[in-house]
């Protein structure tokens, strides 16, 4: 009977630990809400599933509902349109031309440096272990709001635009 409730306390505590980021991350604070808010503003674009928005700026640390697809997604979004982009403007451009675009865009120096200009590292949720400055934590959520948007819009127009928009802010430098 010991060995019974020691293997229920074992497993209670396992889904405990497994379920409650989860259930944190269902019902964010206003201050978590307010940033989320403000991102949409700066990004140029209104979700219509903030939740996604939400998953997008959960590190994998936090939740197993995490940023992680998004983040990939995201990256493949920015080199499409940073492809897109050069290709538009001169149709002969050179595969290193097109290349040294992609790397400028989605490189993950100018990740950082983008996802610090936006101020992610005060708005992304991480376990209590990592830290929302590190350049890993910050290149991700920055890169998965890009995947949001893609997959929230239904298409890569909108976060190509929205790429577009953060860039045209202050950051590009093309």
């Amino acid at each position: 009977m010991a060995a019974l409730l020691r293997l229920l306390s074992s497993f209670f505590s396992v889904y405990a630990f497994l379920c409650l980021p989860a259930a944190l991350a269902a019902s964010p604070s206003p201050a978590f809400s307010t940033g989320l808010e403000i991102l949409q503003k700066q990004l140029g674009y209104q979700f219509k599933s903030v939740d996604l928005l939400r998953q997008a700026m959960t590190h994998p640390s936090y939740s197993l509902e995490n940023n992680h697809a998004l983040s990939l997604l995201g990256l493949n979004a920015m080199e499409s349109a940073a492809a897109l982009s050069l290709v538009s403007e001169d149709p002969n451009a050179s595969a290193e031309a097109v290349n040294a675009r992609i790397a400028k865009i989605s490189g993950f120096d100018d990740c950082v440096s983008a996802g610090k200009r936006l101020a992610i590292e005060n708005l992304v949720r991480v376990s209590k272990k990592t830290s929302t400055s590190s350049p890993n934590v910050i290149c991700g959520a920055y890169r998965a709001i890009y995947g949001a948007i893609a997959v929230d819009a239904g298409g890569l127009d909108a976060a190509s635009k929205a790429l577009w928009s953060v860039l045209d802010g202050g950051i590009r430098a093309f």
